[in-house]
């Protein structure tokens, strides 16, 4: 099964998505190179199909056929003429080598085009099934190209089963899917991450911005608010903890450079948010060099009031503390949702690569999850993704032999 995605293009190094990606087209250099330069499309790229090799995440459908083709730009923007492009040359790769296709498309605009509605009439027309995210502005109107006729329009909902703040919904609404806090594949190297154990007990920890990568093991001393009379004589060779207020970030990791402090644990002083804070500060004017993004900053990690004064009350502990770069990361939106509908209807067209889009279509929509109103509403569409019961109805004949076997007394209960 061949799963299209019009994206910003997809990492096609990732090693969770690179045996997967057959190839691509880029609609604004007409070349065959669709790099990833922003990111939303590698995300969506491993929410279809990241590979089931025990690393990082795994994708609805895991073996799935990913054609990447770039539409968006590095900001995330594509003008209609890039969309049109993108499905041609979909349409074009699929009459040169066959198979069943899937076009997934992340992306959305309040703006009606008749050239992209006659270029969407046209593809589905062709046998390609098309989904597209329904939108994120909490509005009772699907966005273009979910709204047009025969696309499949997805809306996201949460962990719990409810309808997402920010998702569009309304009678264009079609079905819902996760779209909230999804984990899923970024451009390798791309995304800050951090982390603090104490005595083995972890803490959740955000990098400040410029920050060195690497893993620091030692003990910690408690060095108040970070001014030069508050590092101890202990601080040599020993991680600094310092409490948020009355110096910069710089300034009071300067200090405890200054002191010899290996490594640096600023703890918040409020329940405010830890994770944007930095230490090039490019508006001051009386901390020589604040803005120099050369400077050799220590590993620098911020951590919540909570945690912060957890380290205050336990000084002298062992402490693990690491940054780096990670390769995957949390989104939210309808743009998450689109791709595991997406994949489920890829792994629906593998059990019965011959059947007509139509019967793959009503399969998927006659065996979802009522969450709101009986039938279809203008909350949920049709209701919640069921893959395992749209399967069955699928392709019954796939699941003849599937027996339940009575579970022995020593089993643990399966929710």
């Amino acid at each position: 099964v061949n799963v299209a995605i019009l994206d910003t293009g997809v990492d096609t190094q990732h090693s969770d998505l690179a045996p997967n990606i057959a190839g691509g087209y880029n609609t604004f250099t007409g070349s065959n190179d669709p790099t990833d330069d922003n990111g939303h499309g590698t995300h969506v790229a491993g929410i279809v199909a990241a590979l089931d090799n025990g690393i990082g995440v795994v994708g609805v459908a895991p073996e799935a056929r990913i054609w990447s083709v770039k539409v968006l730009d590095s900001h995330g923007f594509g003008a209609d003429e890039n969309i049109v492009a993108g499905i041609d040359w979909v349409m074009a790769r699929k009459h040169e080598i066959g198979g069943d296709w899937i076009m997934s498309l992340s992306l959305g605009s309040p703006q009606l085009s008749y050239v992209e509605r006659d270029a969407f009439k046209k593809v589905i027309d062709d046998g390609i099934v098309v989904v597209a995210a329904a939108g994120n502005h909490a509005s009772e109107d699907v966005q273009y190209p979910a709204r047009y006729p025969g696309v499949i329009a997805v809306g996201a909902v949460d962990s719990t089963g409810k309808l997402a703040a920010f998702s569009d919904h309304g009678p264009l609404l079609t079905i819902v899917a996760p779209g909230v806090q999804v984990l899923s594949t970024a451009i390798h190297g791309s995304v800050p991450a951090a982390a603090v154990s104490v005595s083995g007990t972890l803490i959740a920890a955000s990098a400040i911005e410029g920050s060195s990568k690497g893993e620091i093991v030692g003990t910690y001393v408690i060095c108040g608010l970070g001014r030069v009379e508050d590092f101890p004589q202990d601080t040599p060779g020993n991680i600094a903890v310092i409490e948020r207020g009355e110096l910069t970030f710089n300034e009071k990791v300067r200090n405890a450079q200054a002191a010899r402090a290996v490594g640096v644990i600023i703890f918040n002083r409020d329940a405010s948010d830890y994770h944007s804070w930095t230490l090039l500060r490019p508006d001051c004017s009386s901390i020589a060099g604040c803005d120099d993004p050369t400077h050799p900053w220590p590993v620098v990690l911020a951590v919540s009031a909570d945690d912060g004064e957890k380290l205050v009350s336990n000084p002298q502990h062992a402490l693990d503390m690491g940054a780096w770069l990670d390769d995957y990361k949390f989104l939210s939106g309808t743009s998450m949702a689109t791709p595991h509908v997406s994949g489920v209807l890829a792994l629906l067209w593998s059990l019965d690569p011959d059947a007509a889009p139509s019967r793959l279509r009503g399969a998927l929509l006659s065996t979802t999850r009522d969450l709101g109103d009986p039938g279809f509403d203008l909350t949920y569409g049709y209701g919640l993704i069921d893959a395992v019961r749209a399967a069955m109805a699928f392709a019954p004949a796939r699941f003849e032999n599937r027996v339940k076997q009575p579970r022995e007394p020593s089993d643990p209960a399966i929710p």
